[in-house]
């Protein structure tokens, strides 16, 4: 059985071998890796990139256009019996002058949407932080609870090579020695099952860093000092400032206002007359097949012309459809206006909620430290016992499933804290370390 076991760690250690060469990385050296090889945050960041090229075209707009056309022509004429070659060339450039500021509000609009699309980036990075957090710190947990839980099979071991020597003394039931096989069976399997969380914990981490197959994670443990700072209960009230003034969904919410209000600006613009300007210069010719170079040129010049034209389009009458469209902006305004109050107002309650967890967890995790530390006492107590015959399998096997119990409770609710704790950092926009 022990032999069984030992194979099984084997394997998996061959298994996590096989991806390639070790990379030790702690909490804050994962959140920078993911910053920039995250699949999410890079489709975000091309985002941004559209936004950016939107501004530019928006700012474009500015300038004038300038256009250029040529047309060439062969004709055949049958009365005369002679072909006739013709061209037209020209050159044309045009600007618009005032349009109701649509273009510079339009700039403003485009400005607001670039910036919008750099919080959605921040938002989505957020929440994946909050997934590369919860994942390591299941994998610490896992690895803390695989170190007790060995300490426990080497108990479980001894035990077992106990009553064997007292089931052959006959100072024990077959039935108990039995049981004490099974126990060991049971914290063996228990010790490969964290293992298989560990790897699939890993695997997870690695998909969310985008990271290549070939290189492995190591997480760092860290420092318990440090471990210990983290356990600090942080104030409702500077909490609920901090998610206010930082969280990128809330800032989104306020460029959507402003650019509802430029619509709004747009839409009004239609009200203006508008006006722009125009040049160009062309010229032609047409001459018969034949014609010799002074001929062609003389044609050009004598068809070369310019023009200069200034145009002016007063809006009258267009059936309402202008000022019905402003309406419409304006109630879009008051749409956004509400949705950021929902939003704030949507804030402080889940702050205020993820508080009352984040001191909920607390208090689980400072008692079940101290109902851990009794119940491993009062187990060891019990192995004592045993180990003197003065109890029965039975009743060492139920202090030591009391202990196991109350271990895993104790992992759940410290890393759990811990948890809740950080992800409270990642929306108040603190710098998040281990």
């Amino acid at each position: 059985m022990i032999k069984r076991f030992s194979g099984l760690i084997f394997l998996l250690g061959l298994t996590v071998a096989a991806f390639g060469q070790s990379t030790s990385m702690n909490l804050q050296e994962c959140l920078q890796y993911a910053e920039i090889h995250n699949l999410t945050l890079q489709s975000g960041n091309l985002d941004v990139d559209v936004a950016e090229i939107q501004l530019k075209q928006a700012k474009a707009r500015q300038y004038p256009t300038v256009s250029a056309g040529l047309s060439q022509s062969l004709g055949y004429s049958h009365g005369s019996e002679a072909l006739s070659l013709g061209g037209n060339y020209n050159l044309n450039a045009g600007i618009e002058i005032f349009n109701g500021l649509t273009i510079r509000n339009s700039i403003k609009q485009s400005e607001l949407r670039e910036s919008m699309a750099e919080l959605q980036v921040t938002e989505a990075r957020d929440q994946i932080r909050v997934e590369i957090i919860r994942t390591y710190l299941t994998i610490l947990m896992n690895q803390e609870m695989l170190e007790h839980q060995r300490n426990v099979l080497n108990t479980s071991r001894e035990q077992v090579v106990q009553g064997e020597l007292r089931l052959r003394a006959g100072r024990i039931l077959e039935s108990d020695y039995k049981m004490l096989q099974a126990q060991y069976l049971s914290d063996s399997m228990s010790i490969e099952n964290t293992l298989i969380t560990i790897t699939n914990e890993y695997l997870t981490l690695h998909d969310l860093l985008n990271m290549d197959y070939d290189q492995v994670i190591t997480v760092v443990v860290p420092d318990s000092s440090r471990l210990a700072q983290s356990m600090q209960l942080p104030d409702l009230q500077t909490v609920i400032q901090q998610a206010l003034d930082y969280l990128p969904e809330l800032k989104v919410k306020k460029k959507a206002v402003e650019i509802a209000e430029y619509d709004v600006k747009i839409a009004k613009g239609a009200y203006y007359p508008s006006i722009s300007a125009s040049a160009g210069i062309g010229t032609g010719y047409n001459a018969a097949y034949g014609s010799d170079v002074h001929g062609l040129t003389s044609g050009l010049y004598k068809g070369l012309g310019e023009n200069v034209g200034l145009n002016v389009n007063i809006p009258i009458y267009r059936q309402s459809e202008v000022r019905n469209n402003v309406k419409i902006k304006n109630i879009q305004v008051q749409q956004a206006e509400i949705s950021l109050e929902d939003a704030e107002g949507d804030v402080i309650s889940e702050i205020t909620e993820h508080h009352l967890t984040v001191q909920k967890a607390y208090n689980d995790y400072v008692l079940s430290e101290l109902q851990q530390e009794a119940y491993y006492l009062n187990f060891l107590t019990y192995s004592q016992k045993f180990q003197h015959g003065t109890i029965t399998a039975v009743e060492l096997l139920q202090q030591q499933t009391n202990y196991l119990s109350i271990l895993s409770n104790f992992m759940q609710n410290k890393y759990n804290f811990l948890l809740q704790k950080k992800i409270l950092e990642v929306y108040t926009g603190q710098a998040v370390t281990l």
